[in-house]
Protein backbone atom coordinates (compact mmCIF):
# COMPACT_ATOMS: atom_id res chain seq x y z
CA UNK A 1 0.00 0.00 0.00
CA UNK A 2 2.92 2.04 1.05
CA UNK A 3 4.16 1.71 -2.50
CA UNK A 4 0.89 2.76 -4.38
CA UNK A 5 0.49 5.86 -2.14
CA UNK A 6 4.43 6.65 -3.24
CA UNK A 7 3.05 6.84 -7.28
CA UNK A 8 -0.13 8.18 -6.43
CA UNK A 9 1.48 10.99 -4.61
CA UNK A 10 4.17 11.27 -7.30
CA UNK A 11 1.78 11.57 -9.85
CA UNK A 12 -0.51 14.29 -7.79
CA UNK A 13 3.24 16.31 -7.21
CA UNK A 14 3.65 15.40 -11.40
CA UNK A 15 0.37 17.23 -12.87
CA UNK A 16 1.04 20.46 -10.98
CA UNK A 17 4.42 20.88 -12.16
CA UNK A 18 3.80 22.54 -15.09
CA UNK A 19 0.87 24.75 -14.41
CA UNK A 20 3.17 25.68 -11.24
CA UNK A 21 6.08 26.39 -12.61
CA UNK A 22 4.68 27.90 -15.61
CA UNK A 23 2.84 30.44 -12.87
CA UNK A 24 5.98 31.12 -10.56
CA UNK A 25 7.83 32.34 -13.90
CA UNK A 26 4.27 33.81 -15.15
CA UNK A 27 5.55 37.65 -14.06
CA UNK A 28 9.10 37.09 -15.57
CA UNK A 29 7.10 36.11 -18.88
CA UNK A 30 5.35 39.14 -19.01
CA UNK A 31 8.96 40.88 -19.96
CA UNK A 32 10.45 38.25 -21.46
CA UNK A 33 11.40 37.56 -25.10
CA UNK A 34 10.19 34.92 -27.26
CA UNK A 35 13.96 33.16 -26.89
CA UNK A 36 13.02 33.61 -23.07
CA UNK A 37 9.49 32.47 -23.25
CA UNK A 38 10.14 29.20 -25.26
CA UNK A 39 12.77 28.38 -23.15
CA UNK A 40 10.48 28.37 -20.07
CA UNK A 41 8.31 25.85 -21.85
CA UNK A 42 11.21 23.58 -22.88
CA UNK A 43 12.41 23.54 -19.48
CA UNK A 44 8.96 22.56 -18.27
CA UNK A 45 8.55 19.82 -21.15
CA UNK A 46 11.71 18.43 -20.29
CA UNK A 47 11.36 17.73 -16.69
CA UNK A 48 7.89 16.90 -17.67
CA UNK A 49 9.18 14.35 -20.14
CA UNK A 50 11.61 13.31 -17.77
CA UNK A 51 9.19 12.19 -14.89
CA UNK A 52 7.12 10.76 -17.49
CA UNK A 53 10.05 8.01 -18.14
CA UNK A 54 10.66 7.73 -14.63
CA UNK A 55 7.24 6.82 -13.65
CA UNK A 56 6.65 4.54 -16.89
CA UNK A 57 9.36 2.69 -15.48
CA UNK A 58 8.44 2.41 -12.07
CA UNK A 59 5.07 1.17 -13.56
CA UNK A 60 6.70 -1.30 -16.24
CA UNK A 61 8.49 -2.67 -13.58
CA UNK A 62 5.13 -3.19 -11.66
CA UNK A 63 3.80 -4.81 -14.70
CA UNK A 64 6.82 -7.22 -15.12
CA UNK A 65 6.57 -8.15 -11.32
CA UNK A 66 2.61 -8.52 -11.61
CA UNK A 67 3.56 -11.15 -14.64
CA UNK A 68 6.32 -12.90 -12.67
CA UNK A 69 3.48 -13.46 -9.76
CA UNK A 70 1.35 -14.99 -12.15
CA UNK A 71 3.79 -17.03 -13.24
CA UNK A 72 4.45 -18.18 -9.50
CA UNK A 73 0.79 -18.90 -8.93
CA UNK A 74 0.88 -21.08 -11.50
CA UNK A 75 4.24 -22.93 -10.84
CA UNK A 76 2.56 -23.10 -6.93
CA UNK A 77 -0.79 -24.25 -8.18
CA UNK A 78 1.12 -27.22 -9.85
CA UNK A 79 3.20 -27.55 -6.65
CA UNK A 80 -0.12 -27.62 -4.53
CA UNK A 81 -1.33 -30.46 -6.55
CA UNK A 82 2.06 -32.34 -6.56
CA UNK A 83 2.18 -31.86 -2.89
CA UNK A 84 -1.67 -33.10 -2.54
CA UNK A 85 -0.89 -36.47 -4.61
CA UNK A 86 2.15 -36.49 -2.65
CA UNK A 87 -0.26 -36.44 0.93
CA UNK A 88 -2.03 -39.34 -0.47
CA UNK A 89 0.78 -40.83 -1.27
CA UNK A 90 2.40 -40.75 2.44
CA UNK A 91 -0.66 -42.02 3.85
CA UNK A 92 -1.28 -45.15 1.98
CA UNK A 93 2.44 -46.00 2.34
CA UNK A 94 2.04 -45.07 6.11
CA UNK A 95 -0.94 -47.44 5.93
CA UNK A 96 0.61 -50.03 4.41
CA UNK A 97 4.21 -50.13 6.49
CA UNK A 98 2.95 -48.05 9.55
CA UNK A 99 6.32 -46.62 8.97
CA UNK A 100 6.28 -43.27 11.14
CA UNK A 101 8.98 -41.20 8.37
CA UNK A 102 5.75 -41.26 6.05
CA UNK A 103 4.06 -39.72 8.72
CA UNK A 104 6.61 -37.26 9.13
CA UNK A 105 6.18 -37.02 5.17
CA UNK A 106 3.02 -36.18 5.36
CA UNK A 107 3.58 -33.61 8.18
CA UNK A 108 6.14 -31.72 5.85
CA UNK A 109 3.63 -31.95 2.60
CA UNK A 110 0.87 -30.48 4.40
CA UNK A 111 3.26 -27.20 5.69
CA UNK A 112 4.55 -27.12 2.22
CA UNK A 113 1.12 -27.11 1.16
CA UNK A 114 0.05 -24.42 3.62
CA UNK A 115 2.42 -21.97 2.75
CA UNK A 116 2.60 -22.60 -1.03
CA UNK A 117 -1.39 -21.32 -0.48
CA UNK A 118 -0.49 -18.73 1.49
CA UNK A 119 1.42 -17.29 -1.00
CA UNK A 120 -0.72 -18.11 -3.80
CA UNK A 121 -3.39 -16.09 -1.78
CA UNK A 122 -0.90 -13.23 -1.44
CA UNK A 123 0.07 -13.21 -5.23
CA UNK A 124 -3.81 -13.42 -6.00
CA UNK A 125 -4.21 -10.23 -4.03
CA UNK A 126 -1.23 -8.34 -5.23
CA UNK A 127 -2.18 -9.15 -9.07
CA UNK A 128 -5.74 -8.02 -8.58
CA UNK A 129 -4.79 -5.10 -6.51
CA UNK A 130 -2.20 -3.90 -9.05
CA UNK A 131 -4.62 -4.82 -11.87
CA UNK A 132 -6.55 -1.87 -10.52
CA UNK A 133 -3.44 0.40 -10.06
CA UNK A 134 -1.63 -0.49 -13.26
CA UNK A 135 -5.08 0.31 -15.26
CA UNK A 136 -4.91 3.78 -13.32
CA UNK A 137 -1.39 4.88 -13.69
CA UNK A 138 -1.78 4.07 -17.10
CA UNK A 139 -4.24 6.35 -17.84
CA UNK A 140 -2.15 8.75 -15.80
CA UNK A 141 0.50 8.19 -18.22
CA UNK A 142 -1.71 9.00 -21.18
CA UNK A 143 -3.21 12.73 -19.97
CA UNK A 144 0.54 13.11 -18.79
CA UNK A 145 1.62 12.64 -21.91
CA UNK A 146 -0.91 14.54 -23.66
CA UNK A 147 -0.05 17.38 -21.69
CA UNK A 148 3.17 17.27 -22.69
CA UNK A 149 2.37 16.97 -26.14
CA UNK A 150 0.07 20.09 -25.84
CA UNK A 151 2.96 22.20 -24.21
CA UNK A 152 3.75 22.89 -27.80
CA UNK A 153 0.69 24.24 -28.50
CA UNK A 154 0.68 26.34 -25.29
CA UNK A 155 4.09 27.60 -26.30
CA UNK A 156 3.24 28.85 -29.73
CA UNK A 157 0.08 30.36 -28.07
CA UNK A 158 1.44 32.22 -25.32
CA UNK A 159 3.75 33.52 -27.47
CA UNK A 160 1.35 34.70 -29.71
CA UNK A 161 -0.54 35.70 -26.49
CA UNK A 162 2.19 37.31 -24.63
CA UNK A 163 4.10 39.25 -27.52
CA UNK A 164 0.84 40.71 -29.22
CA UNK A 165 -0.37 42.13 -25.81
CA UNK A 166 3.01 43.46 -25.22
CA UNK A 167 2.89 44.81 -28.52
CA UNK A 168 -0.98 46.21 -28.02
CA UNK A 169 0.13 47.67 -24.88
CA UNK A 170 3.15 49.56 -26.01
CA UNK A 171 1.16 50.75 -28.83
CA UNK A 172 -1.01 52.42 -26.27
CA UNK A 173 1.30 53.71 -23.80
CA UNK A 174 2.67 54.88 -27.11
CA UNK A 175 -0.68 57.23 -28.21
CA UNK A 176 -1.24 57.95 -24.61
CA UNK A 177 2.38 59.57 -24.41
CA UNK A 178 1.55 61.46 -27.45
CA UNK A 179 -1.58 63.00 -26.35
CA UNK A 180 0.02 63.32 -22.95
CA UNK A 181 3.23 64.79 -23.85
CA UNK A 182 2.02 67.04 -27.13
CA UNK A 183 3.37 70.65 -27.05
CA UNK A 184 -0.12 72.24 -26.67
CA UNK A 185 0.64 75.86 -26.85
CA UNK A 186 2.06 74.72 -30.24
CA UNK A 187 -1.57 73.75 -30.97
CA UNK A 188 -3.10 76.86 -29.21
CA UNK A 189 -0.90 78.91 -31.35
CA UNK A 190 -2.26 77.35 -34.58
CA UNK A 191 -5.59 77.68 -33.75
CA UNK A 192 -5.23 81.19 -32.59
CA UNK A 193 -3.55 81.84 -36.03
CA UNK A 194 -6.78 80.10 -37.55
CA UNK A 195 -9.17 82.75 -35.71
CA UNK A 196 -6.70 85.35 -36.93
CA UNK A 197 -6.73 84.42 -40.51
CA UNK A 198 -10.81 84.08 -40.50
CA UNK A 199 -11.17 87.63 -38.39
CA UNK A 200 -8.89 89.19 -41.27
CA UNK A 201 -10.37 87.77 -44.14
CA UNK A 202 -14.07 88.50 -42.59
CA UNK A 203 -12.80 92.11 -41.92
CA UNK A 204 -11.23 92.35 -45.29
CA UNK A 205 -14.36 91.36 -47.03
CA UNK A 206 -16.26 93.85 -45.29
CA UNK A 207 -14.13 96.49 -45.82
CA UNK A 208 -14.08 95.79 -49.77
CA UNK A 209 -17.96 95.41 -49.53
CA UNK A 210 -17.97 98.33 -47.84
CA UNK A 211 -15.79 100.47 -50.40
CA UNK A 212 -17.41 99.19 -52.89
CA UNK A 213 -20.79 101.01 -51.60
CA UNK A 214 -18.89 104.64 -51.27
CA UNK A 215 -17.55 103.95 -54.40
CA UNK A 216 -20.91 102.86 -55.88
CA UNK A 217 -23.00 105.74 -54.01
CA UNK A 218 -20.20 108.00 -55.12
CA UNK A 219 -20.67 106.95 -58.76
CA UNK A 220 -24.16 107.30 -58.87
CA UNK A 221 -24.02 110.95 -57.45
CA UNK A 222 -21.43 111.98 -59.68
CA UNK A 223 -23.82 110.11 -62.46
CA UNK A 224 -27.40 111.81 -61.25
CA UNK A 225 -25.35 115.19 -61.58
CA UNK A 226 -24.28 114.61 -64.66
CA UNK A 227 -27.59 113.65 -65.66
CA UNK A 228 -29.23 116.87 -64.66
CA UNK A 229 -26.68 118.51 -66.14
CA UNK A 230 -27.34 117.14 -69.73
CA UNK A 231 -30.94 117.25 -69.03
CA UNK A 232 -30.34 120.98 -68.47
CA UNK A 233 -28.02 121.30 -71.62
CA UNK A 234 -30.80 119.06 -73.50
CA UNK A 235 -33.05 121.94 -72.94
CA UNK A 236 -31.50 124.80 -73.35
CA UNK A 237 -29.95 123.04 -76.87
CA UNK A 238 -34.27 122.24 -77.37
CA UNK A 239 -34.77 125.80 -76.40
CA UNK A 240 -32.06 127.26 -79.40
CA UNK A 241 -33.20 124.99 -81.42
CA UNK A 242 -36.49 125.78 -81.34
CA UNK A 243 -35.79 129.45 -81.46
CA UNK A 244 -33.88 129.23 -84.87
CA UNK A 245 -36.58 127.36 -86.27
CA UNK A 246 -39.15 129.85 -85.32
CA UNK A 247 -37.09 132.44 -86.93
CA UNK A 248 -36.56 130.55 -89.89
CA UNK A 249 -39.87 130.69 -90.94
CA UNK A 250 -40.57 134.42 -90.31
CA UNK A 251 -37.81 134.77 -92.79
CA UNK A 252 -38.44 132.17 -95.62
CA UNK A 253 -41.83 134.71 -96.56
CA UNK A 254 -40.23 137.39 -97.36
CA UNK A 255 -37.56 135.79 -99.78
CA UNK A 256 -40.34 134.78 -101.20
CA UNK A 257 -42.43 137.84 -101.97
CA UNK A 258 -38.72 138.89 -103.39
Amino acid sequence: MGFFGAIGRFFSRLFGLGEGALNNASDKMLSAGEGTIRAQYRKVRDQMIKNHSVVRNAVANLMAITEEKKQENEDLQKKIQELETKKIGAVRKFKETQDVKYQEAFKEFHSQLEKAKEQVAANTQFIENNKENIEKYKRQLVTLQNKIEDLKNQEDQAVADITTSRQVTKLNDMLSGVSNDLDMQGIDAIEQARKKAIANAKLSNELSTNNKSSLDEELLAAGSQVDAEFAKMLEAEESNMMGANSSSQTEMPTERDL
